[in-house]
């Protein structure tokens, strides 16, 4: 069986990637982590992988050949905006002002040196359409269209009065419903234990602790909206973090309490 984790940006996917490698070996797992490197492999090289783990278009998989089986996790999502704002910010506190200013560290570089409002509201349009991609009710531009990045041609049609967002977020629920499993990163026992039943490789309590990487202790995630206070976020900012949530806090309403498993109801 291929198995496929659609990875969603801060909801604790590195720890399960870790799992995933540990289970079924790294000579299994493709190891193409975002669409640039997805898209070097052909057809038949990428159907001799047996996992896929990644920040990856939904659509570029569909050539996977064989059964599949195909999950992904949710965060609240307000909290999964800011613990990516302030690990943005914090990335780019760790690097020099040389590593800053390479071109494809632009949106670290102005997590970094923006104050709140300027990043969220503010900045040229490359700048404005990275931030956006990222951040704006990211989960139902990405499950309706099924690629990274195409919220500008979903949010265009919203603009022409051709689509709503009423559509897009039943598109979204609609294609999330196909999944065998969605998951939320409250309950990641389910995922190791998914991943262990599927691989027949056992991951103990110790493991699944030491699967959790990449995990933003910096600032913790009850004071994270008090922390985007104090770096100078005002009404205005707090509203258009609210506007990002609008589509998503729908879907998240529904898989916060109803955890979808395709196989258990089929």
């Amino acid at each position: 069986m291929k198995i496929i984790f659609l990875h969603i940006p801060k909801t604790a996917g590195q720890s399960i990637h870790a799992a995933l490698v540990n289970a079924f070996g790294k000579e299994a797992v493709c190891p193409a982590r975002v669409n640039d490197q997805l898209r070097q492999f052909s057809i038949a090289e990428l159907n001799r992988y047996q996992v896929f783990s990644g920040h990856l278009d939904w659509s570029l998989l569909d050539c996977i050949k064989g059964p599949k089986y195909v999950f992904t996790v949710l965060r609240e999502p307000m909290d999964r905006i800011l613990s990516f704002y302030f690990y943005t910010r914090n990335q780019g506190e760790n690097l020099s002002a040389e590593e800053r200013v390479k071109p494809e560290r632009q949106g670290i570089k102005a997590a970094f040196e923006l104050n709140p409002r300027e990043y969220f509201l503010g900045g040229p349009p490359h700048l404005r359409n990275f931030i956006d991609d990222h951040y704006d009710n990211f989960y139902s531009y990405y499950f309706a269209g099924r690629r990274y990045r195409c919220r500008g041609e979903l949010a265009g049609l919203i603009n022409r009065k051709e689509f709503s967002q009423a559509d897009i977020v039943r598109m979204a629920m609609d294609n999330l419903s196909t999944l065998d499993d969605v998951f939320t990163v409250s309950d990641m026992a389910s995922v190791f234990r998914a991943i262990q039943e599927i691989s027949g490789v056992s991951i103990s309590e110790s493991e699944a602790e030491q699967y959790r990487v990449n995990v933003n202790t910096k600032v913790a995630a009850r004071d994270r909206l008090d922390g985007l206070k104090a770096l100078g976020a005002d009404e205005v900012t707090l509203k258009r973090l609210q506007d990002y949530c609008t589509m998503d806090n729908k879907i998240w309403a529904l898989y916060n309490v109803n955890v979808y498993s395709h196989k258990e109801s089929s």
